[in-house]
């Protein structure tokens, strides 16, 4: 018996101009899985995520998510769904605290609503009790329980990883796309959040990861598809792709 993947990708391709930044990118990504996407700078790995999150229309091509086409879908209605992305960049609101942060991801909030809002707290006061909870859960499992009242634009850099993460889950993903976490993190901290990853994967979330790093892309991912020039070279595990010369001439060796 087939399972069907999670997310599949076929033929897609994103011009800019006269720029084809992404070619004919097809692959797929199992449920429960971490899967990396690789590749040298430019190699059009972030055009695809963009893309596959919503944040780009692709020129051509098709994206379905848990058996759904969602091909072009702006990425609100792609979180809605449980599709959610991090950022290369941190992307906190500053002047928020840490957990007002979490709490600002919080899936149809009632009490966001203008009919709900009138007519009292009592209508979602259980709700927000709920997420306020989540959130310290959340903070908790991060390692970051004492930051919940200082502002997030205060954390270090790799506490903001740690946020961004605990932020992501608490949109309830299905499928989270990760736009290298590792980056700006101290190597002390890139084990511990590889360890945070390993168990969501183990709990049964599935990831799409870009990471330059490749030690940490051998650790955690399950398959791995490489790209350059806005092509998939090849897809599979970091030591099949270690002993493919097309990828180490594009890539691995360099």
């Amino acid at each position: 018996m087939t399972t069907e993947p999670l997310l599949s990708v076929r033929n897609l391709a994103k011009s800019f101009g006269g720029v084809q930044a992404v070619r004919d990118v097809s692959f797929d990504v199992a449920a429960g899985s971490i899967t990396g996407l690789i590749g040298p700078n430019g190699a059009g790995k972030s055009s695809v995520l963009a893309i596959v999150s919503g944040f780009l229309a692709p020129t051509s091509g098709s994206v379905h998510f848990a058996g759904n086409d969602v091909s072009g879908h702006p990425a609100y209605r792609l979180a809605r769904l449980g599709l959610v992305r991090t950022f290369q960049l941190s992307s906190e609101f500053e002047r928020l605290s840490v957990i007002e942060n979490l709490l600002v991801a919080t899936p149809d909030q009632r009490g966001e609503r203008l009919r709900d809002a009138l007519a009292g707290r009592w209508r979602w006061r259980a709700e927000e009790d709920s997420a306020v909870t989540r959130a310290r859960e959340l903070l908790a499992r991060f390692e970051i329980p004492a930051k919940e009242d200082d502002l997030a634009g205060d954390l270090s850099g790799g506490q903001k990883r740690l946020l961004e993460l605990a932020r992501a889950l608490m949109a309830e993903p299905k499928l989270l796309l990760l736009d290298e976490p590792m980056a700006g993190v101290n190597p002390a901290l890139i084990r511990r959040i590889e360890a945070h990853l390993l168990a969501l994967r183990d709990e049964g979330l599935t990831m799409l990861m870009v990471e330059h790093e490749l030690g940490v892309v051998e650790r955690l991912c399950d398959t791995v598809v490489v790209m350059a020039q806005g092509q998939v070279l090849s897809s599979g595990t970091m030591a099949e792709l270690r002993t493919n010369e097309e990828v180490l001439d594009a890539y691995l060796s360099g």
